[in-house]
Order: structure tokens, then sequence, then C-alpha cells
């Protein structure tokens, strides 16, 4: 699968160096796209790939369900999407769902209301409970 995908991205490479080569100059990409567009194609361009910020969210976060919650709160530092990701309602439903002993079908409509994160705040974030981190 990874060969596969090297020649889907060599592909893809190719094809921005021939749209590259029609701009006179690269900084006209950065003026109608925007900078972070300019810098990430010259990336692109130089070999770095970041698959990471590729994967779609329902695949992220059930990655990120295997991490502490001290680890979520340095992978949202990373970037804007993962930030994102980590404060979002469905990670902390995950979260609360699955890392949390005391919860019950019963306290899903607070978790509705309330919302997800404040919740596990609330209710089952307690200092020395090592299995929530």
């Amino acid at each position: 699968m990874a060969s596969l995908l090297g020649e889907q991205l060599f592909e893809i490479i190719s094809d921005i160096k021939s749209v590259l080569c029609h701009f006179s100059h690269v900084e006209q990409i950065g003026t109608v796209f925007g900078q972070r567009i300019l810098e990430y194609t010259i990336s692109l361009c130089q070999g770095k790939f970041d698959y990471l910020e590729r994967l779609p969210d329902n695949l992220m976060l059930c990655i990120m369900s295997y991490l502490k919650l001290k680890e979520t709160t340095l992978l949202a530092q990373v970037s804007h999407r993962f930030r994102k990701l980590c404060n979002s309602e469905k990670f902390w439903e995950h979260t609360v769902r699955n890392r949390c002993a005391g919860f019950t079908s019963d306290m899903e409509g607070i978790a509705n209301a309330m919302g997800w994160r404040k919740t596990f705040f609330t209710f089952f974030n307690t200092s020395g409970r090592k299995e929530q981190q």
C-alpha cells in the first residue's frame, strides 16, 4: 500500500510542479492562495509529506483514543486541527464513555445537555486517579 501511495504522491507532486512553472513568481501563489498553501506546496515539492494531517477526523479520533489525556494536551498544541479535535465533543464523549468507570446511561442526558468535556471535568476528573491519565 505504501508503494501505491508513493506513486500517487509522485503524480500529485509532478502536477504541482507543472502548475508552479506557469507562475512567473512563486510569491503569486502566496498572494492568490495564501502563505500557508504556498508553504505546504513548497514542502510537497521538496518531498516533505504530513500524512497525519491528511487522515480523516474519525480515524484521528480513533488513534487519539489510545493516548493518555496528558498526551492529548500536548497534541492539541501541535496544530489548529489537532486542537479542534482534542476539544471536540466527539473526543470528550469517547473519553467519558470509555475511560470513566462511573459513567452510566442515566448520565447521558446530563452529558448531552452540559457538554461531554464539562461532564468529564465535573464528575470524573479527580487528582490522583491513574485510570483516567
